[in-house]
């Protein structure tokens, strides 16, 4: 991992004091998020400028975004929707208690990754055999265990903070009716401060028989700025594209020099190939994913799925990358850059990062994508199991790839039923189906 300061210390030692170090990373990540938004933002449009009442509603024409204002003066969530903008006060939201639940959330993901990664290294230590090291392995497995019981509560509970602090207020004023086959109700949120990187699509009250969640209420997408939204939604408008429609671009690094397998990604790309026409797809795997090729590929191409590798530095998440066969491709290289895209899926991690880094890797990279011509993308906040990253790609392409036709435009509410799927198996278990999130129209 490429970072001048690292959390890489915690994951061979799970006994050490996590608690000033996620203080310290967390306050620098909270003060980096707006500033990377506005380099992302600034390489893409050029200075950002006000925006006019006729803008705001333009950008809103799918659906209310909700801002979230989270200052130590007052927190309130900023409708914007035709007519105009709304404010609504969130009185039991505080700067306060968002730095510290932003700090437990962060810190849970954190040990989980650890935990992981640990275990990882003691299997592979196990496989040689000996006895100290199945001793090892077994201690090992029992801490994953209990960390990943941890962090399924502290995802409860921070889901259950969100419902009441945020989303409760929010829906009382957007008056939403739970969503049925007849209606769909869009819903963008635009997070600011602490709350940047928490789940509020996956927000909902204790698991039970009468839970409810916003994944009942409305079908949820994020959006790094208005500003980004805005600029999606006029170039998905403009017409013709320069890219030949129908083309997919499928990357699948299972196999990275000096990083661990990903075996996930060949069954996601699998899913891809199977719906789609062998012409319409261009396949890159491990020593074909260059920098250049890949590079290449996203403005060739209008959709992309991307399983690979990814690093984040904590210090600059501009610096944040793919890690392809022959280097990185940064985050800034994308901001740098313009795509006619439609569609991107961003199925990368990072395992030997801790939790805190991947929380904001996957949004970082995603705005990247996003702001740099995709108008439509897909990412997770943290590292989800293998199986259930490949059970999702299965089930958003099985809805967006039908007859052979590759149809994005509905990426949202089909990211949104597959979370909906997942969760009616795994209700107690949203690490399992909250980290998915969508950005963009």
């Amino acid at each position: 991992m490429n970072v001048t300061e690292s959390p890489s210390q915690f994951s061979t030692d799970l006994v050490l004091d996590l608690g000033a170090e996620l203080h310290r990373l967390t306050d620098r990540r909270i003060r980096l998020s707006r500033a990377y938004e506005q380099r992302i933002h600034a390489a893409d449009i050029g200075p950002a400028s006000t925006l006019s009442t006729s803008d705001l509603r333009e950008a809103a024409v799918g659906g209310p975004i909700v801002v979230i204002n989270v200052s130590t003066l007052r927190c309130d969530a900023i409708v914007v929707r035709d007519p105009e903008p709304r404010t609504v006060p969130l009185p039991e939201l505080t700067y306060g208690d968002a730095r510290s639940t932003a700090i437990r959330y962060h810190e849970s993901l954190l040990a989980t990754q650890a935990a992981s990664d640990a275990f990882f290294d003691a299997h592979e230590a196990a496989m040689d055999g000996g006895v100290e090291a199945t001793e090892r392995f077994l201690e090992l497995s029992a801490q994953l265990v209990n960390a990943r019981r941890d962090e399924e509560r502290i995802l409860i509970d921070t889901s259950q903070w969100l419902w009441q602090t945020v989303v409760q207020p929010v829906k009382r004023h957007l008056a939403l009716a739970p969503i049925d086959s007849a209606s769909t109700s869009r819903l963008w949120w635009c997070p600011t401060g602490p709350l940047v990187g928490l789940p509020l699509h996956a927000a909902g009250t204790a698991p039970g028989p009468s839970a409810e969640s916003v994944l009942d209420w409305a079908v949820s997408s994020y959006t790094p700025t208005i500003s980004a939204l805005l600029s999606a939604r006029r170039a998905a408008a403009r017409e013709p594209s320069t890219v030949e429609p129908g083309t997919f671009l499928v990357l699948s690094l299972s196999a990275t020099p000096g990083e661990r397998p990903l075996p996930h990604v060949v069954a996601e790309a699998d899913s891809i190939l199977s719906r789609l026409p062998p012409h319409q797809v261009t396949t890159l795997d491990n020593e074909n994913a260059t920098r250049q090729r890949v590079r290449d590929g996203l403005t060739a191409h209008r959709s992309v799925h991307l399983g690979c590798h990814a690093e984040q530095d904590l210090i600059d998440p501009s610096n944040g990358a793919l890690v392809l066969h022959d280097g990185r491709l940064t985050v800034l290289d994308l901001g740098r850059s313009h795509f006619d895209g439609d569609f991107a899926y961003l199925s990368a991690c990072k395992t030997a990062t801790g939790g805190l880094a991947l929380a904001e890797e996957s949004v970082s990279m995603a705005a990247a994508l996003h702001v740099a011509g995709f108008h439509r993308v897909i990412a997770t906040l943290w590292s989800v199991e293998d199986v259930i990253a490949a059970q999702v790609a299965d089930l958003v392409y099985g809805q967006l790839a039908e007859d052979g036709r590759f149809a994005p435009g509905s990426a949202a509410r089909a990211l949104h039923r597959a979370l909906v799927s997942v969760r009616a198996e795994n209700p107690d278990r949203p690490s399992r189906w909250s980290p998915f999130v969508h950005l963009g129209i």
